[in-house]
């Protein structure tokens, strides 16, 4: 028999498994959980702002529909009747994509799903709303000209991070177990450092990203969720090899939960603060990352202090990104609505007339010298462990931390892009709080094709870490006063 709503757990909190479980006991439905999902957005979105759209109607029909299998024994897939939460970049049939712009908001129904939709939709997913972004997905802080701020579940008066901003804090806040998210700098693993919740961007290739517009190639597409199981799950479902797609990775499904509880003891790993380059690291943060570093040597790993020596690769980013964020102008936006976008990528337009195409390849090759020595540095260890944000959320009236160096002010993240550069797997989970009571995200990172051994790793330390940071990451949302 179900239980009485009284007796319910909170089914917001749930991992994905878990939810499973009570859907096929008959515990409680996915109508149970659409419900509770929907209230979480009602009592919170207004002032979280994470969602740009949403089809309630046509989710609540979804979700009696897959009740009405549960009740029959008959899930339609390993998904059937989860709410998941869809980055305003990645397609739904029937739905809109805005990507954060003026420009390209107003437009009719998409006729296809984005490839990783299709696969969530196949395994009973149920979309319930898409998420904000920056334009284009282009800055690290989720503050777009079409939807404005997304603002920190933890605190509202703080930034989010981006530019899957939307996506982290919505899942931080309950308003659906996991989400989509792409990362070109750092743009999953930062704001789910700054929201406190797991986010994962795989090896480059591994999941789909047609039909994305990724001018640059630094682009991967990953899940966002709050346990790393359920990271895990989502793993095995969408990265299926597409034929066709140029670039994505032709291999076998892999088995991500297999070997996910098998620990880390005789791994070895190496930690950096600073990742070699990184002008300033909040002490704060990287004591509690050097800690749950320690709780993995505890386990069984064996632990190095060692930074790879990459140089100075900021420089290298900024000089070439403006370029890459033109391209994609051009490639989305119909010059007859480009007047439509905001000030950043007139900006980026403008700075990148100024690139000689040889300084542009110029700044390629230094990306890929850069890969070269990640790619060495990773031959000696496992894993590499560092900070995922070197600093704390920041106030939404700021663009950037306070007293950020402004040699390199526009590059805060100096510890995720590099692996974007070398497209390795890197994943961000919260090791900890802040004097202030905000998340600290912990970096893992490993060789090209070891997803397996990031999900592995993270699975270990979620294991030892407090159950509060994974259980109710968002608890400050609900103190009095937020």
């Amino acid at each position: 028999m179900p239980l009485s709503p009284s007796r319910q757990p909170a089914l917001h909190l749930l991992s994905i498994e878990a939810l499973l479980q009570g859907f096929a006991s008959l515990q409680f439905t996915p109508v149970d959980l659409l419900q509770a999902v929907l209230a979480r957005i009602e009592r919170h979105e207004p002032g979280l702002n994470a969602l740009c759209e949403r089809q309630d109607q046509a989710a609540l029909l979804a979700a009696q529909a897959s009740s009405a299998r549960w009740a029959a024994g008959q899930p339609m897939g390993r998904l059937d009747g989860i709410p998941i939460l869809v980055k305003d970049n990645h397609d739904i049939q029937g739905w809109h994509t805005g990507n954060g712009s003026k420009a390209l908001a107003g437009g009719p129904p998409l006729q296809h799903d984005s490839a990783l939709v299709a696969r969530l939709r196949e395994a009973g997913a149920i979309f319930i709303a898409k998420t904000t972004l920056p334009e284009l997905a282009t800055t690290p802080l989720t503050d777009s000209p079409l939807t404005g701020i997304t603002r920190n579940p933890w605190n509202l008066a703080l930034h989010a991070g981006g530019s899957s901003g939307g996506s982290t804090a919505a899942v931080a806040a309950g308003f659906a177990p996991a989400a989509t998210g792409n990362d070109a700098a750092g743009s999953i693993r930062t704001p789910a450092s700054f929201c406190g919740v797991i986010g994962f961007k795989p090896s480059h290739g591994l999941v789909s990203a047609s039909p994305s517009i990724d001018p640059g190639g630094l682009s991967a597409e990953g899940p966002i969720a709050r346990h790393v199981r359920d990271i895990a799950l989502l793993m095995e479902l969408i990265s299926r090899h597409e034929p066709g797609e140029p670039f994505a990775w032709p291999r076998p499904a892999e088995d991500f939960l297999g070997q996910i509880e098998d620990g880390v003891a005789g791994l070895r790993i190496a930690f950096s603060a600073d990742l070699g380059h990184a002008a300033q690291v909040d002490p704060q943060i990287a004591a509690s990352c050097l800690a749950a570093a320690r709780l993995l040597q505890q386990a069984g790993a064996t632990l190095v202090l060692a930074s790879p020596d990459i140089g100075q690769p900021a420089a290298n980013y900024l000089r070439a990104w403006p370029v890459e964020a033109a391209s994609a102008v051009a490639q989305e936006i119909p010059a007859e609505r480009q007047h439509l976008i905001g000030d950043f990528l007139q900006q980026c337009q403008a700075q990148a007339r100024q690139l000689s195409a040889l300084d542009y390849a110029a700044a390629i090759q230094e990306r890929h010298q850069v890969a070269q020595q990640l790619h060495a540095f990773l031959t000696d260890y496992d894993l590499l462990l560092t900070p995922t944000a070197v600093v704390e959320p920041f106030a939404v009236e700021r663009l950037l931390p306070p007293d950020w160096p402004e040699t390199i002010s526009a590059m805060w993240q100096p510890t995720t892009f590099p692996f974007n550069f070398s497209r390795q797997p890197a994943l961000s989970m919260p090791c900890g709080l802040s004097a202030a009571g905000l998340p600290i995200g912990l970096q893992i990172v490993a060789r090209f094709g070891r997803d397996q051994l990031v999900l592995r790793a993270a699975r270990a330390l979620e294991k030892l870490l407090p159950e509060g940071l994974f259980a109710e990451p968002c608890g400050l949302l609900d103190a009095p006063g937020r």
